[in-house]
């Protein structure tokens, strides 16, 4: 046709029909660039008080000059106003004062205060004690100064304080304690889960330990969120088994916090984790009876109206059964959206429709575009609305309309959001499903029946407990033989992969690849999204090829594990080494919170050697985990023979797991890098000393001209004998400090012999041992070395090109 040819060079993406569509990706881009630039919110405000003014001029002054440059003028005014709207609420969102709660508890760090409060949540931490949040109305220092100021607290209780309470502290209860407020710290090492962040994101801004509970009583509002919820849970407690009633708390309320950290992680790696966080499928599967029944609304006068306003109820109750969690809103507000367009017969664009939702949350909170759950929600729906369509062309009419039709479909949905979502997951998670499609196709069909029907036998078991309990048998059948389904899943060794974070412009080919299957059906947007992907392949590859011609690099990263050690070395050719695997407390131990999610968000699926410089917890107490959850070729130890639980609990777990434990000693020279060399400068085989800090296992990384020594617990007597067998062999350029920082290591003579530039001490800010001594400290000092505590500076990242060793900063 003569003018399809122009068509197709002229083609512009209709966004007049998509408004909300481009609103929100305006907002987007300005809450990303004030994200970014960190002006301050009053510049950002006068900036769009400036266009504002020009856009009103040329919008109402101007308009009897109206030309085709003011049109343009009045338009670039308009979408820069929405960028800065975006920049300035998330600005403003940001920046705002602390409230002066914050401050005045701040001044009152490690001190007891007396709060007033209701209980509005609980859980039950790793460590076995409780975490309590509180919505306090009543504060009182220790020298009596009253604070009526509202606001949450996560106050933590001791297990023996629980167990004495237990059947009082309930959600919607008063409770009146003295705490001693804790410090909230920061991100303290790469990759690690930033705790302090995570609470602000539920706008808790203070934490403390209960010392004493005077009072629990039940609460005087006649009505609450939380009792309902309260009540929902017992429901469920009353109905179900003990070992389905956390599933069911999870996957009909939301309510996770009895399930434990197995539990969680064998949904994920079975790709069922979406079902336990209540989000948009489970809206979805409750609206669904509501949709067959919307005809029926038609035929009365004011049937839409009345529909309108029992969806309105079904959706506000649901979301404050499950705590008005933001994925319920996201998806309520959306679901809302959808259903009153089919109620009112208005046009049911989809696209249009969740870019609205999207546009209304970030208009009301700009920061949750940060947040995995918004990122998750979204993504996955935009993935399907843009994809799926093209993919179904591909899928014969014998297969899409036979019986066989809706299972095949559910698989395509899972697969297709399962791949789309794969940077998201590997970047926040470092693991992928593979099995998440099959598992879906299996389980969402029965979900989508007893979803509906266990969350009605609530409300039945609400008129008779009886007919509730026998009633909801069909789910808890269900649940039991889930509970089996993904254990099974998750045990398969190829159900699920390790993945390292993508990078940037891997997110952008991505991106890319989404909207070019979209365009498939458009000749011109195709051919130019095809460009743009190849384009952006092109970019990768020559960045990595650049990359390529670099000099390999030696990585260090010397983790916060407290008081105790950990470093994770990247060798140039891509090993991975740990020495030492930080500290072991009743709850608590390093691997697990701070040494897998390291090696996870560095990509490292395997610990090619792991050195155990002694047998101390503080420097073995990650190390069952590690066994437990990452392959590791060979274990070294310094083979001294130590009375402990944790000691001869990882080397019989390691001899189960076919791992290697080889004692060294001093002379060893292990090759693992032909890049580098690693030398074994202790323990001595002749040394007879009872103490394990002095037979600790020394070792240092030579690549190229630079060097790092490793002294784990060594004293003076150990250094003492290195100085004699090794002399000017010890010289480096980096020094892990021995032993903390104690009075009895790190000697005049030993450092002066070493000359490091940099030195790290590993060790906790308030430690029961008074590390660092102010003698070591004066004596590092005197010696010029650059010194680094890991409490005050978090982790620390070196790295060596071979010729100098400089530091790097991963925030």
């Amino acid at each position: 046709m003569p003018g399809s040819h122009t068509y197709i060079n002229n083609y512009r993406f209709p966004f007049a029909k998509y408004p909300a569509v481009r609103l929100s990706l305006l907002m987007i881009g300005g809450i990303l660039l004030s994200h970014y630039l960190a002006i301050e919110s009053y510049l950002w405000a006068c900036m769009l008080g400036i266009t504002l003014a020009m856009l009103f001029i040329v919008q109402f002054i101007l308009i009897p000059h109206f030309t085709f440059r003011l049109y343009h003028l009045s338009v670039s005014c308009y979408l820069v106003s929405l960028l800065l709207l975006g920049a300035y609420r998330y600005s403003f969102q940001v920046q705002r004062e602390e409230p002066f709660y914050k401050q005045f508890l701040d001044a009152l760090v490690w001190e007891k205060v007396t709060f007033n409060g209701e209980v509005q949540n609980m859980r039950t931490t790793d460590s076995g004690s409780y975490q309590i949040d509180v919505a306090v109305d009543t504060t009182i220092s220790p020298e009596a100064h009253f604070l009526a100021d509202r606001y949450s607290l996560r106050a933590v209780l001791k297990p023996e304080q629980f167990i004495s309470h237990s059947k009082m502290i309930k959600a919607g209860n008063r409770i009146n304690f003295t705490a001693t407020i804790y410090p909230l710290g920061g991100k303290r090492n790469p990759h690690e889960f930033d705790y302090k962040a995570y609470l602000h994101s539920q706008d808790i801004f203070v934490q403390a330990g209960i010392d004493s509970l005077y009072a629990i009583y039940p609460g005087t509002r006649t009505f609450s969120w939380n009792h309902i919820r309260q009540s929902a849970l017992s429901i469920i407690d009353r109905n179900f088994s003990s070992d389905t009633a956390p599933l069911a708390k999870a996957l009909l309320i939301g309510y996770k916090n009895e399930l434990s950290r197995e539990e969680k992680t064998s949904f994920s790696r079975a790709g069922l984790s979406h079902i336990m966080a209540v989000s948009g499928l489970h809206v979805g599967f409750l609206l669904a009876p509501f949709w067959v029944i919307i005809p029926f609304f038609w035929t009365y006068r004011f049937g839409r109206q009345t529909g309108l306003l029992i969806l309105v109820l079904i959706l506000f109750y649901y979301a404050g059964l499950t705590g008005f969690s933001a994925s319920v809103t996201r998806a309520s507000i959306t679901g809302g959206f959808i259903i009153y367009a089919r109620l009112f017969n208005k046009l049911r664009d989809s696209i249009n429709l969740t870019a609205l939702a999207a546009l209304i949350i970030l208009l009301v909170d700009p920061t949750a575009i940060f947040d995995i759950g918004f990122q998750l929600s979204f993504s996955a729906v935009y993935i399907i609305l843009l994809t799926l369509p093209t993919i179904n062309r591909f899928l014969p009419n014998r297969l899409r309309y036979s019986r066989l039709g809706p299972l095949i479909g559910i698989v395509m949905v899972s697969a297709v959001v399962q791949a789309g979502l794969f940077p998201i997951l590997s970047h926040y998670f470092g693991e992928f499903s593979l099995i998440g499609p099959l598992a879906n196709a299996v389980i969402v069909p029965f979900l989508g029946i007893i979803l509906p029907f266990a969350v009605f036998m609530l409300f039945i078991s609400i008129i008779s407990a009886p007919a509730g309990f026998y009633l909801i048998l069909p789910a808890e059948y269900f649940l039991q033989g889930l509970n089996k389904f993904v254990i099974t899943l998750a045990a398969w060794d190829n159900s699920w992969v390790q993945v390292s974070s993508p990078g940037p412009i891997l997110f952008l080919i991505w991106a890319a690849v989404i909207f070019l299957l979209a365009s498939l059906s458009v000749p011109a947007l195709r051919w130019k999204m095809l460009i743009i992907v190849l384009a952006l392949i092109s970019v990768q590859q020559i960045t990595a090829l650049v990359k390529d011609f670099r000099p390999p690099k030696l990585e260090v990263t010397v983790l916060d594990v407290g008081q105790g050690d950990a470093a994770v070395v990247k060798t140039p050719l891509g090993k991975s080494i740990l020495i030492d695997a930080g500290r072991w407390t009743p709850g608590f131990n390093s691997g697990r919170y701070t040494i897998l999610p390291h090696l996870k968000g560095e990509g490292i699926n395997k610990l090619d050697a792991v050195f155990l410089s002694h047998p101390h917890a503080d420097h073995i107490g990650g190390i069952l985990e590690l066994i437990e959850h990452i392959p590791i070729d060979t274990i070294y130890n310094s083979g001294y023979q130590y009375d402990s639980n944790l000691y001869r609990s990882y080397l019989t777990r390691a001899a189960e797991k076919y791992i290697p434990v080889v004692s060294v000693s001093a002379g060893t020279l292990i090759s693992l890098d032909p890049s580098m060399r690693i030398l074994l400068y202790g323990p001595e085989e002749s040394a007879e000393d009872d103490d394990p800090n002095e037979r600790s296992i020394i070792l240092e990384l030579v690549y190229g001209s630079t060097e790092f020594l490793f002294m784990g617990d060594a004293g003076q007597a150990q250094e003492q004998r290195l100085l004699e067998h090794y002399g000017n062999l010890l010289d480096t350029d980096f020094l892990k400090v021995g032993h903390h920082g104690s009075k009895t290591s790190s000697s005049d003579y030993f450092l002066k012999t070493a000359s490091p530039y940099f030195s790290v001490v590993s060790l906790d800010k308030s430690n029961k041992f008074k590390h660092p001594h102010q003698e070591a400290v004066k004596r590092l000092i005197e010696s010029n070395t650059t010194i680094l505590y890991t409490s005050f500076e978090g982790a620390v990242v070196f790295s060596s090109d071979g010729r100098k060793v400089s530091r790097s900063y991963w925030e």
